[in-house]
Order: structure tokens, then sequence, then C-alpha cells
């Protein structure tokens, strides 16, 4: 069995995502006295309630794809390493804190992205990245749920990736031919702020950020790895960044690839087609946001 997108595009284990959701998060609806943006935007809120959601952003990312297939308002408490989205919306780390700010909180529709019917709202990709994930994971279930772990994950990867793709990428239209260990498709701004990359600029802009990395040895991975660390990715040559809406990735030769979606690792059927659905969903965010970092 499997839970998929459209054409079943995507697919992982019912029992999986199940899985996830009753060991790492807790779900529950709930009528919110969350009212409209100071800026009045969202107009008189409807009475209809919101779906809450508390774990990390593989968790998050779930539960938020089942809020807005539903229709209904989302809600999300941070219990994550790295909590991307609620660190971006200024919700408070602490889940006492978090829990009080969406009861008095205020709605306010954010951008999501989209790979063959599967919603990611942080990024997506394949190659070197997801792989550094799986290893990310592992390490943690060993050594424990630290950043540092987190660190010394990404350096046994990249030292030990090789695996080039020859694609054909579309970016709205326009199609390029390039070689890369990986291709990263980002929405989260605060994301590449900390890596110090200018493809924040796609993202303040309603667009996803398209990231190629060109192939090296493992010794030019692990300095890029190092700078990415020590936030000073915005010069690097050994970077290609687009904007896009919409983007396909055509892989010649293979009929799958597996992608990681917000951390969270599907089988997507090829092409992969990947577009940005603007202000699509709708989140209960602090009246009083606390400062992104």
């Amino acid at each position: 069995a499997g839970v998929a997108g459209p054409g079943g595009a995507c697919r992982r284990s019912v029992a999986q995502g199940a899985a996830e959701v009753d060991r790492r998060a807790g779900a529950v609806l709930a009528q919110s006295s969350a009212g409209p943006a100071p800026d009045g935007t969202s107009g008189e809120p409807p009475p209809r309630p919101v779906l809450v959601a508390a774990g990390g952003d593989g968790t998050i990312n779930l539960l938020a794809g089942l809020a807005l297939e539903a229709g209904v308002t989302f809600g999300l408490i941070p219990l994550g390493t790295f909590n991307y989205l609620a660190r971006d919306l200024g919700i408070p780390l602490g889940p006492r804190a978090a829990a009080a700010a969406l009861a008095t909180g205020v709605r306010r529709r954010i951008h999501v992205g989209r790979v063959n019917g599967h919603v990611f709202l942080n990024n997506a990709s394949f190659g070197l990245y997801r792989q550094l994930l799986e290893e990310r994971e592992a390490f943690k279930q060993r050594f424990g749920r630290y950043r540092i772990v987190a660190a010394l994950a990404a350096l046994v990867t990249v030292a030990r990736f090789s695996k080039v793709y020859t694609l054909r990428l579309d970016v709205d239209g326009s199609p390029a031919a390039i070689r890369t260990p990986m291709l990263f498709f980002g929405l989260n701004s605060l994301q590449f702020e900390n890596l110090g990359m200018d493809a924040a600029r796609c993202t303040r802009a309603g667009m996803m950020a398209v990231v190629s990395l060109q192939p090296g040895g493992r010794w030019a991975l692990l300095k890029l790895a190092l700078r990415g660390a020590l936030h000073r990715l915005r010069d690097s040559a050994d970077l290609r960044t687009y904007c896009a809406l919409e983007a396909q990735v055509l892989l010649p030769g293979r009929r799958r690839m597996r992608v990681a979606v917000d951390g969270e690792s599907v089988e997507c059927r090829l092409p992969l087609r990947f577009e940005v659905l603007r202000e699509a969903l709708e989140v209960v965010v602090p009246r009083e946001p606390e400062e992104r970092r």
C-alpha cells in the first residue's frame, strides 16, 4: 500500500507515514480564535477548524499536506532539530510558548512547493543532499539528536559521495543540460540566509530557488561544506541558482528517483515536476513573531 500524490507519482508506505506521526508527533483538530493578520488581508476568519501538529520538519510536512488537502488552517508546535518553517515564521521553539502563540495568533497564507503531487514547505532534493539527510538520521539514532552530530554526518557523507547525474533541467520553460551531484529546490528564506546564499532572493520573491552543484572531487565538496558551516556560500562558484515557479527534471535511462521532501524520502516516477503553489496554505502565526534566526 502507498500514500500517493496525483497519478501515484510519489509514494511511501502507509505504515511508515502512520508510524512517523504516532512516534514523533501529535495532531489535533481544534477551533481556533486566531484572527486576521494585522494588515487585514485575511478578512474575517471563517468558523473552521485548525489542524495543529507537533513534531519535526518531516512530520510538520506530512500534516501540513493533510491540512492543505482538507482546506483547513494549519498550526504547528516545533519539536524537531532545525524547525526551519517555525523559525522562518517567528513561531517560538518552546512547546508551551508555541501553544500560547497558537491560542492568540493571527492567520497568514504561505507558499508551498509540490513535487509530483507531494507537498514540501522547506525543500526537496535528490543526490548529495538527500544522501546527507539519510546519513544524518542514522548518526542521530546512534549518537543523539544534536547539531554537532548533524555536522559530523554531513562531513562523512561528503567524503564518501561520488555520484554525478547527467540530466535535463527545464526551469519555467527554459531547458538546460547539466551534470550535477545534487539538485536542491528550496522555499525557506531562512535556510538560505543561514548558509549565506543569495538564493534567498528567489524565495523572498515568492519563487523557489533551484540550486545545482558543480561536479567536483571530494576535497572540493569538503571545502564547500566548510564554507556552508561558516555561512559563506554567497559567492561560491560551485553553486548555480535559478529562480522558478515551475521546473521539470528528466534523467535519461531512469524511470524512478528517490527524492527527499522536507527530510523524508519518497520514491517518485520521472519526470520530476516541481511547482510553487502561491499562498496555498493558511497558517496560524504569532501576533508578535519572534526574531527570525
